[in-house]
C-alpha cells in the first residue's frame, strides 16, 4: 500500500513539472499585445477618431517638427540681420557719432535731435547718437528744447577716415555765452601782420577740406581726417603760411589759430611760410634724400647735406612711412627740436635741428 501511494506521489510530480514546463515554453494564441505596432497604429486612430475631430490629427503630426525648427529660425533671422548691416556699410561709408551735454551741467541730454542735409536722429537717454551719412557736404546742426542749436555750415563728411566723433555742449536759451562743439576740425581768425586788419576770403586748407575766411577774418572747417596734418593759409599779395604738426587724434579739443599773414615785398611772388628745419625732402630708389638745404635754416646751421638719406626722425624709422608723413613728423611747432638719422657715405649720424619759422 506504501509502496503504491510512493508510486502515485511520484506520478503526480511528473505531471505537475511536465504541465509547467508545457506552461513557460508554449506561447498561447492570445491577441496581439499592446506592443505590436500594427495594432498600436489601430487603437491611435481609433482614439483619435473617438476624441478628436478629423481635422486636429494633422496638427498632432507636425507639432513635433515645429519645436525642431526653433534653432534654424533663429539662425537665419541673424544671418539675414548681417546681410542688413553689411549692406549698410557699403552703402554709407561716412558718418557721425558722439553725445550731446549741457552745458552748464555736464549732464548728457536726452531726445536731442541731430542733423545733416534732411537726415536726422534723437539722442538716447545718455545723449549718445550715431548716423551714418552719404559722401557730401552741408549743414550739421544740434537742436534741443530749451537750449540754443549750435551748427557747422559746412560740415565735409567725405574728409578723412570715414566717422567723426563728437561732443556736443549746448547753452540753455537766454543764457550768455555760447555752446561748444569738440571734435576733429580747426577754426580761427586770419589778419594782416603789418596792420591786425581781418583778412576776408583768405583760403584755408587741410587735407582734403577747404573753406575761406568770412568778413571778420574768422573760419571754421570741420572733417574727419586724422593723424598729423599740415593747415596752409594764403591770401593775394600775402605770404602763403604753412602750419604744420596739428594732430587730429586728439578728437577731444578743438583748434583755434590766429594767424598773421606777411606781406609780400614789392615784385615777390608766390612765398611760402612754414615751420620746419628748412630741408627738401624727395623720394628715390634708396630711399629719402635730402634734396636741398635752405641758407642759415636750421638744417644748414647743423650741418645736413644735399643727398644725405634719412633714416629716421625722433627715433622712428621712416622706410615704411609716405613722403607725406614724414615731411609732417619733420615739421612741427616753432622752438621744438626734432632728431634726425641720415646715412652719409656709409656713416650714420644723427643732427638735432630746432625747428623754426622759415621762408621759401
Amino acid at each position: 500500500m506504501k509502496l503504491k501511494f510512493e508510486f502515485f506521489l511520484a506520478g503526480l510530480i511528473i505531471l505537475l513539472f511536465i504541465g509547467a514546463f508545457f506552461f513557460v515554453v508554449h506561447e498561447p494564441e492570445i491577441a496581439p499585445s499592446v506592443s505590436d505596432p500594427q495594432t498600436e497604429e489601430k487603437k491611435t486612430s481609433t482614439t483619435l477618431k473617438g476624441a478628436l475631430p478629423a481635422s486636429s490629427t494633422p496638427k498632432a503630426e507636425i507639432s513635433i517638427p515645429k519645436i525642431s525648427k526653433t534653432i534654424p529660425e533663429e539662425k537665419i533671422i541673424s544671418e539675414k540681420s548681417e546681410k542688413i548691416n553689411e549692406r549698410i556699410s557699403t552703402e554709407a561709408d561716412f558718418g557721425v557719432e558722439g553725445a550731446v551735454f549741457a552745458l552748464s551741467s555736464g549732464l548728457p541730454l536726452n531726445a536731442c535731435r541731430v542733423t545733416f542735409n534732411g537726415e536726422n536722429l534723437i539722442t538716447d537717454p545718455s545723449g549718445e547718437f550715431h548716423l551714418w551719412l552719404a559722401g557730401e557736404v552741408g549743414r550739421l546742426s544740434f537742436s534741443c528744447a530749451g537750449y540754443e542749436t549750435l551748427e557747422i555750415r559746412q560740415f565735409d563728411v567725405r574728409a578723412g577716415d570715414g566717422l567723426a566723433r563728437f561732443d556736443v555742449y549746448l547753452n540753455k536759451s537766454g543764457e550768455p555765452g555760447p555752446g561748444r562743439i569738440e571734435i576733429n576740425g580747426v577754426n580761427g581768425r586770419v589778419y594782416s601782420r603789418e596792420s591786425g586788419a581781418p583778412l576776408a576770403r583768405a583760403r584755408i586748407t587741410v587735407g582734403a577740406m577747404r573753406t575761406v575766411a568770412d568778413d571778420a577774418g574768422f573760419f571754421e572747417l570741420w572733417g574727419n581726417d586724422s593723424g598729423l596734418v599740415t593747415m596752409t593759409v594764403t591770401a593775394p599779395g600775402y605770404v602763403s603760411e604753412m602750419l604744420s604738426g596739428i594732430d587730429f587724434e586728439n578728437r577731444n579739443n578743438p583748434f583755434f589759430f590766429e594767424v598773421s599773414l606777411e606781406q609780400n615785398q614789392p615784385g615777390s611772388k608766390g612765398r611760402l611760410a612754414l615751420v620746419g628745419i628748412g630741408a627738401r625732402l624727395v623720394k628715390s630708389e634708396e630711399g629719402y634724400e635730402i634734396a636741398d638745404v635752405l641758407n642759415n635754416s636750421p638744417a644748414a646751421l647743423e650741418g645736413l647735406l644735399s643727398g644725405d638719406r634719412l633714416v629716421a626722425v625722433d627715433s622712428l624709422a621712416v622706410d615704411d612711412f609716405s613722403l607725406r608723413e614724414v615731411v609732417e613728423l619733420i615739421r612741427g611747432q616753432a622752438g621744438i627740436p626734432v632728431t634726425l638719422m641720415v646715412e652719409r657715405e656709409g656713416d650714420f649720424l644723427e643732427f638735432i635741428c630746432l625747428r623754426q619759422r622759415v621762408v621759401y
